[in-house]
């Protein structure tokens, strides 16, 4: 009796320690119990836990998301009649994208055209330790809905993403995870949003990997499962089927139209490269405009506000445009254009659909580069859907039989986002989830890898990316470089005071080299400026003799080195001046040229295997 009444006394003690660290004052009753769950499971049984909350709460901002635009679309679809969207298409846009870049400004205190999206999230992967800004978990949202559900060419996935990746890195830094399980659960809240927008867990699992965790090495996958998992049944549940990203009809696969689907994988590939070069040229046409913000969202809007006059369905995501193609209702689509003027309906549909497949890439970029938010996510695959369409119908008008129009859209789809993306995996999944089309695996792998091998032939980095690759700023495939990357100069920086004057005497110097195993010293101006090094090597013939040492003067030993590094500087290029100096150790400075200390490669390797170690025992 006495023992089992002293252990209750110890855990009262123990858990009352543990409520005073974690009081109300810092957090609310909720996370207190995460708190307590955290410290009575395994880290495995934590992850799975926190997998979960992150997938829901991703989810339900995907379902959020999703639900406002879709209540806007339909009412501009179906309850106004063509002459009065006409003025919706002439208004819509210019206020939507013009809207988007105030708030941005003024209310988010960002930079209109900074890079948005995916790209965000893999520098904040790369060069912040996975700390995604708390911002992130609803200006998205918010810029996404105006911009998309105002009629702006662009998907809700990119943004859906970046908040479930937002969420995932702050529920870790709130709970205190270290780096490689913050990566692990905002890789989670992205797949968890892709599988709520679409309803497909396993295509969200696959996004996670090929797009957010590249150069990384995980073997606690089974949380972004789960996320995955809670995201697409949070979706399956409250939304509405024609909310919800399906398919019901289409074709069984017939290998004797296996020419088909290779024609359709080189059409998809080149459209896909098409598709990035325009994304290229548009970005840097809006970037080197010299008018403000404003001003790039009005051209902007007014471009787009003339392309969805002439093709409506470049208006908004586009979704609703491929319901009607899959059930062959293309001449709805035409009908509701210019085009219902042509007088051969054939001609009409071949035409109409071309021309909006080429200008839906420009209508996307031109949404996304001029102020407006939104990712490339949906438009390859409406892209792509209309493509494939097009590439059916063309057959069909040409005489060709038995062609399998809506296998070929939906095929076509998987194609376009392989090639645009640099992810077959996840069109792969996509559409085959999507569509419950597991018997088109074959037509889907033909299409989606010869897209992205052509488009890999081209650039073997995703074009959108490629800048930020070759600046160090995300990771790429080559393991050792990211771990490089991921080495501040801060951590590497030694020898801060050891330093000497430009007018000290030669004593000085010896006796600070005779007190110190340090090999070099750096040599300062009056001011504290950085002015030379001097190597305890050059030193070497006045040890011997005190007559010289008397008459040594500072200046006559001391080198400047070819390069000095800034506490800002990529550690890629810092390895690459040491290589190049062919020294061992920098000077570094700070913006004002004040000493800061020296890097050396043995610091920079040694901060390199606690890496190595760290991601080897975890």
């Amino acid at each position: 009796m006495k023992f089992r009444l002293k252990r209750l006394y110890v855990n009262f003690l123990k858990y009352k320690k543990a409520f005073q660290e974690y009081n109300f004052n810092k957090f609310n009753l909720a996370e207190i119990l995460v708190f307590w769950l955290k410290s009575h499971f395994s880290r495995s049984q934590f992850l799975v836990l926190s997998g979960i909350l992150v997938g829901l709460t991703a989810g339900l901002a995907g379902v959020l998301l999703k639900t406002v635009v879709h209540k806007i679309h339909t009412f501009i679809e179906q309850d106004l009649h063509f002459e009065e969207r006409l003025w919706v298409y002439a208004l819509l846009p210019i206020i939507g994208i013009t809207l988007t870049a105030f708030v941005a400004k003024f209310f988010f205190k960002g930079q209109v055209n900074e890079e948005k999206g995916i790209p965000i999230i893999l520098n904040d992967i790369a060069k912040n330790n996975s700390h995604v800004g708390a911002r992130r978990m609803y200006s998205e949202m918010i810029q996404s809905a105006i911009t998309i559900g105002f009629g702006g060419s662009a998907g809700l996935e990119s943004p859906i993403a970046v908040t479930g990746s937002a969420i995932g890195s702050n529920y870790s830094k709130r709970y205190r995870l270290d780096y490689k399980e913050r990566t692990l659960l905002l890789a989670a809240g992205a797949s968890a949003g892709i599988a709520a927008a679409f309803n497909a867990p396993i295509a969200g699992v696959m996004f996670a990997f090929e797009l957010l965790l590249v150069g990384l090495v995980f073997t606690d996958f089974i949380p972004l499962v789960i996320a995955a998992i809670c995201g697409s049944l949070l979706s399956k549940i409250i939304l509405n089927e024609d909310v919800l990203f399906g398919f019901q009809a289409r074709d069984s696969f017939d290998y004797y139209n296996i020419l088909f689907y290779i024609g359709l994988g080189i059409l998809t590939g080149l459209y896909a490269r098409y598709f990035l070069l325009v994304s290229q040229w548009i970005h840097g046409f809006f970037h080197t405009m010299k008018q403000n913000f404003m001003v790039k969202a009005l051209i902007g809007g007014s471009i787009l506000s003339v392309l969805c006059i002439v093709f409506p369905p470049l208006f908004g995501e586009g979704y609703s445009s491929i319901r009607l193609l899959e059930f062959g209702q293309v001449d709805h689509l035409v009908h509701e254009s210019l085009f219902r003027y042509f007088t051969s309906p054939e001609i009409a549909v071949v035409v109409f659909l071309a021309l909006a497949v080429m200008f839906k890439a420009i209508a996307t970029s031109v949404t996304l580069h001029s102020g407006g938010n939104g990712g490339n996510f949906a438009p390859s695959l409406i892209a792509g859907g209309l493509l494939g369409f097009w590439f059916g119908y063309t057959l069909s008008f040409l005489g060709f039989e038995n062609v399998p129009i809506t296998n070929l859209m939906l095929v076509g789809m998987a194609g376009v986002m392989a090639g645009a993306l640099y992810a077959p995996l996840t069109a792969i999944f996509l559409i085959a989830e999507s569509s419950s089309g597991y018997d088109l695996f074959i037509p889907l792998m033909i299409v989606s890898v010869m897209s992205f091998l052509i488009n890999k032939s081209f650039s073997s980095i995703n074009p959108d990316l490629k800048r930020l690759a070759d600046e160090g700023k995300i990771f790429t495939s080559k393991h050792d470089r990211n771990l490089l990357m991921r080495i501040n100069i801060d951590d590497c920086v030694r020898n801060k005071n050891f330093s000497i004057t430009i007018h000290a005497e030669g004593r000085t110097l010896l006796a600070k080299f005779r007190n110190s195993t340090e090999n070099f010293i750096a040599v300062l101006k009056e001011d504290g400026t950085y002015w030379g090094t001097i190597s305890r090597e050059n030193l070497l013939p006045f040890l011997s003799n005190e007559k010289e040492v008397e008459e040594l003067r500072i200046a006559d030993v001391t080198s400047n080195p070819s390069y000095k590094v800034k506490p800002s500087e990529n550690i890629l290029i810092v390895m690459k001046m040491l290589d190049e100096s062919d020294v061992w150790q920098l000077p570094v400075v700070d913006v004002n040229d004040h000493f800061l200390g020296f890097v050396s490669k043995t610091d920079i390797l040694n901060e390199y295997r606690l890496l190595l170690k760290d991601y080897s025992t975890t």
